[in-house]
């Protein structure tokens, strides 16, 4: 029995010891912390080696207890796209598949990856990029034509190389099989402390997750930046997301009592969740820009080449109507027809700025992948 809590607690430390801690303080968990003003030469004292910019690729990220060798994980990711592939319709445009190949390249070189990355865009209109452990990304269409530049949709894309590069998959899947060995012996354990020990597994695999997700927004606000994006795009990114979850709370709430107030998540709300409170996010990414990262007159905020690829999506999406003229056999279905007095040609957009986009950005970053029992 002392053996079997010995190698619990040894499991818990693990996850506990892969939480990626605050760059900026040592401030107690649940204490909030606001960002402080740094100077240029105070960044460089206080930076922590894992965190340093300047070290990116030389850092060891990724490198925790992992039953999975890089080989084997990029096997395992290898299975789990083939199964993606089968079952799913992708852009052939190659100009637009170019694009967002050598985007989501430049940043891959910019971050702690090992392994090499395939990306794909899918024929969706939904707005996901969520990566597979190996190196495999995927970008719906749907969310390059919802965000607005270059800028953002390359810091979604850098939290989501940045899930690859940190292992997180793998290195989640090797806490859930550890917590599946004990729990066999785990099981003949009764009485009080039943209660809290069947209560530590499931509870550090869900802080391993929400630790996961900030550390994917640290590390990709670094990548993003060493591939000279502004970091304070994602920032701005994660307050739509915030605006909008406010949003959706409201709505929830509406037709409720007037007394009703949406309850705020307390600490054990918090130890239930898998994802980290977007306000959270907010806060240390923003701690981390101030913090971390060196000043920088010029950032890449769009390119001509970005509203060019959304143009053509835009336009590749349009329904496609025939028209009937003199002479022409009958055909099936509706047929689009124009006065003589109307000009036959269709107005070329070539030159044309791509119309902006005024909706709010949907929530676009992906839990992490599951992996089969």
């Amino acid at each position: 029995m002392t053996f079997t809590i010995c190698l619990l607690v040894g499991v818990h430390c693990m996850a506990a010891s892969d939480a990626p801690k605050s760059p900026a303080s040592n401030t107690p968990e649940g204490t909030a912390s606001t960002p402080a003003t740094v100077s240029p030469a105070s960044k460089e004292t206080t930076k922590p080696e894992k965190y340093d910019v300047d070290r990116i690729g030389q850092r060891n990220v990724g490198h925790g207890v992992n039953l999975y060798s890089l080989q084997k994980e990029r096997a395992l990711g290898e299975s789990m796209a083939a199964a993606i592939d089968r079952n799913t319709k992708f852009v052939t445009d190659p100009e637009i598949n170019g694009y967002v190949s050598r985007l989501g390249q430049k940043i891959a070189r910019h971050s702690d990856a090992e392994l090499p990355f395939t990306i794909k865009v899918i024929d969706c209109p939904d707005r996901r990029v969520f990566g597979l452990p190996g190196g495999f990304l995927y970008v719906d269409k749907g969310l390059i034509t919802e965000v607005d530049s270059e800028s953002e949709l390359a810091a979604l894309m850098a939290h989501e190389i940045a899930h690859v590069a940190a292992r997180h998959a793998t290195r989640f899947a090797t806490r859930k099989y550890a917590w599946n060995m004990l729990s066999v012996p785990l099981a003949y354990i009764s009485g009080p402390a039943a209660i809290g020990t069947h209560q530590l597994g499931p509870l550090g695999l869900m802080k391993f997750s929400r630790d996961a997700e900030l550390e994917a927004d640290l590390l990709g606000i670094e990548y993003q930046y060493a591939a000279g994006y502004d970091p304070q795009v994602f920032v701005e990114a994660l307050e739509k997301l915030s605006k909008k979850e406010m949003e959706d709370r409201a709505r929830a709430a509406k037709g409720q009592s007037k007394s009703f107030k949406p309850a705020s998540p307390g600490k054990i709300a918090r130890a239930f969740s898998n994802y980290p409170p977007t306000e959270e996010r907010i806060e240390k990414a923003q701690t981390a820009i101030s913090t971390l990262l060196p000043d920088r007159n010029d950032y890449v905020l769009d390119t001509s080449e970005f509203q060019e690829v959304r143009a053509r999506l835009a336009r590749a999406d349009r329904p496609i109507l025939h028209r009937q003229r003199p002479g022409d056999a009958p055909v099936a279905g509706p047929v689009l027809r124009r006065s003589p007095d109307q000009d036959s040609q269709t107005p070329s957009l070539a030159g044309q700025p791509a119309a902006v986009t005024k909706g709010r950005l949907s929530s676009v970053f992906s839990h992490l992948p599951a992996f089969p029992q």
